[in-house]
């Protein structure tokens, strides 16, 4: 799977954090186990890619990096298949974004996605991760924070943490941020928070913090409530 991944950057896959679907371990699956990716199998994968908003060009290339990084012959078959399953679920996929349109922040399917790559393919990051999860005090006059807050504390996350690679979400009152463990990371996350305490007249005071260290090795997975149940 990662000689997969490797090989499918290097011919030019464009947003790494998006590569790992649950169908691409069943594709892997079925070729070590049968030496062939079974038609519904392929259909099912280039189905995927297309709800995840992946031109048909892309997953094609894709899955001709599983072919050349397992040194196997190109399944014309399979790769039909792939082809029809992405025809078929393109035309009823709704559009695609990674952002959420309230805060300008990472949507909770492509934070997910994220989890999951890193769950998977630990070992082959060059830096250790952590989750910190930002909890809010709960507004008093509604539900939900208001979109004019939202929409800043979305600008203000993001200009704090620029150039840490962070990946960031906000879900259920808390930001939720993925990042690379350094000094320098931690204090950028510091500042971020009491940049955020500062919005709305206080209203986001105080932000209180929890730190989950993220394992390094796929046998050791990441926090519960971001491991799908498909994992």
């Amino acid at each position: 799977m990662r000689r997969w991944q490797t090989t499918s950057y290097q011919h030019g896959w464009r947003f790494p954090a998006d590569w790992f679907l649950p169908e691409v371990r069943t594709v892997v699956t079925s070729l070590a186990t049968r030496a062939s990716v079974p038609p519904p199998t392929a259909r099912s994968l280039g189905a995927a890619r297309a709800r995840k908003g992946v031109g048909i060009s892309e997953t094609m290339t894709d899955f001709r990096a599983l072919f050349l990084a397992a040194d196997r012959n190109m399944d014309i078959e399979a790769l039909q298949s792939l082809a029809e399953g992405w025809a078929e679920a393109a035309e009823s996929a709704p559009p695609i974004s990674c952002t959420d349109v309230q805060t300008g922040l990472a949507t909770q399917a492509h934070f997910q996605r994220r989890i999951h790559e890193l769950s998977i393919f630990g070992t082959a990051c060059s830096h250790p991760y952590a989750l910190a999860i930002l909890s809010l005090p709960q507004p008093l006059e509604s539900r939900g924070h208001r979109w004019t807050l939202l929409a800043r504390l979305g600008e203000t996350v993001q200009r704090q943490l620029h150039g840490t690679g962070a990946t960031a979400m906000y879900k259920n009152s808390a930001v939720h941020v993925l990042l690379p463990l350094s000094a320098g990371n931690l204090g950028q996350l510091m500042e971020c928070r009491t940049a955020m305490e500062s919005l709305g007249e206080g209203a986001l005071r105080p932000a209180r913090m929890q730190f989950f260290p993220l394992a390094n090795a796929p046998s050791e997975p990441a926090p519960q409530d971001y491991i799908p149940e498909a994992m």
